[in-house]
């Protein structure tokens, strides 16, 4: 490999469900604060606000005097942290970020606000390669700025200190566990879904395309960080008839990485002498780590992703050299329509969300390879569709208690980019949709639905 298996920890940022990047690159040396104008599947989602106009969130009965309810809302405004790393760092270069959430929130503002207080955004870019600027990043806004929320991309366990340690709303567009949210005193929200929720439809996928079928020997490797998910995989496979011939949980990437590299050779060998067929990982942060074992070693045993590939793979080749090869005799779900797709065809709100980006700033957001800037901008536009329609719900004297009431009865929510998401009682992972079937494209160096 030509880089430390440490340095993956910035991988997980540009993971999974908003596609092939994901991480973006604004990257002040100061915090800036700017402000307004500078599944379940097949539910039907009730109608929400339009953030870009005329039946914007809070612009009916209004009171005619709001008043400071909670730190970080005051009678005019409502003040919100906008976290992103800064992947400058690893040469990843997603065009402007901080323009991407101040056109989302410029288009909330200008349609009245969230009951008729402005969005008030502090930004941080912290680097991806040391988690601490991100601790750094949470002190000033919830110290110093005082936010009410905080939202972006939150890699791994850095919204904690928001929601478990200083009692702050978070939504990231990247993964919150269920283990984290289950410490958390106010509310955090992903937009990805937890795999526990969504193993049993996620392996009956598996069965359905003839991946996997009863009696098929399967080794199963899971992450020490997501032991729930890798137990729910473990009951479904045994339901399905599956013979699970190989358990192992460890280390995912971005930890020790002389630990990472002993270990996966030994479990390389643990899964080659158990005669399974197939190994499968449980959660997407194994997914790198196969492909990494697979590097070192002369395993060739198909892999399995039902949780996707976790990290795009043109990053995996591009930027830490590693070979993809494996990948070829593997087998992913995915959502089904790529970004760009649902661009061109107009799903999911892609559309919209992009040309929204793209008229006001003039940056060409690219459908292909030729920059990474789709994704982020989507993710932009998640995370503040999510705080809108949630605290326009949770009615004008807004607090961290009435965000969580509105979270928990909210029920169908629309969201760029998902087809189906909801919240509700101890249910704040967004999304709603399984995934399909897809295999590796060397050419095109991305997992795509098989026809």
């Amino acid at each position: 490999m030509t880089r430390p298996i440490a340095a993956l920890v910035a991988l997980v940022l540009l993971a999974a469900a908003c596609g092939d990047d994901g991480a973006p690159g604004a990257s002040p040396d100061e915090p800036s604060v700017t402000q307004g104008d500078g599944e379940q599947p097949d539910a039907e989602p009730d109608p929400q606000p339009d953030v870009d106009g005329e039946d914007a969130a809070g612009t009916e009965d209004e009171p005619a005097d709001l008043t400071a309810t909670d730190t970080g809302v005051t009678e005019s405004a409502i003040r919100v942290g906008v976290v992103f790393p800064d992947t400058s760092v690893i040469g990843r270069d997603p065009g402007d970020l901080e323009a991407k959430f101040q056109v989302m929130v410029d288009s909330i503002n200008d349609a009245g606000g969230i009951h008729g207080r402005d969005l008030e955004m502090t930004f941080h870019g912290a680097n991806p390669l040391d988690p601490l600027s991100f601790d750094e990043a949470c002190v000033d806004l919830v110290d110093d700025v005082q936010v009410f929320a905080a939202v972006g991309l939150f890699p791994l366990t850095t919204a904690d200190c928001y929601g478990a340690l200083n009692d702050t709303i978070v939504i990231s567009a990247f993964d919150i566990s269920p283990d984290q949210m289950a410490s958390y005193t106010a509310p955090g929200i992903t937009v990805l879904p937890h795999a526990a929720r969504l193993v049993d439809a996620r392996v009956a996928a598996l069965v359905d395309g003839g991946v996997l079928s009863e009696g098929m020997k399967i080794a199963v490797h899971g992450a020490d960080r997501a032991a729930a998910a890798h137990e729910q995989y473990l009951t479904a496979l045994d339901a399905a008839g599956i013979d699970v011939v190989s358990d192992t949980v460890g280390l995912q990437t971005g930890e020790d990485q002389l630990a990472l590299e002993a270990e996966l050779q030994t479990l390389t060998e643990v899964w080659q002498s158990s005669d399974a067929e197939a190994v499968l990982a449980s959660t997407p942060l194994n997914s790198q780590a196969l492909l990494i074992a697979y590097n070192n070693s002369a395993i060739d045993l198909p892999i399995l992703l039902p949780e996707g590939p976790g990290v795009s793979p043109s990053l995996l080749q591009d930027q830490f050299g590693l070979d993809l090869t494996p990948f070829e005799n593997a087998t992913a779900l995915v959502e089904g329509v790529d970004q760009a797709t649902k661009y061109e065809t107009g799903q999911d709100g892609v559309r919209e969300c992009v040309d929204r980006f793209q008229t006001a700033t003039g940056e060409d957001v690219a459908l292909d390879e030729s920059r990474n800037n789709l994704a982020p901008t989507i993710m932009a536009c998640q995370v503040f569709e999510i705080f809108a329609q949630i605290a326009t719900a949770a009615g004008p004297e807004l607090t961290t208690e009435s965000f969580a009431e509105a979270a928990e009865s909210f029920g169908p929510i629309e969201v760029t980019d998902l087809r189906a998401a909801s919240t509700g009682p101890d249910k704040f992972d967004l999304s709603d949709t399984a995934g399909v079937i897809a295999v590796f494209n060397p050419e095109t160096v991305q997992f795509e639905a098989v026809e």
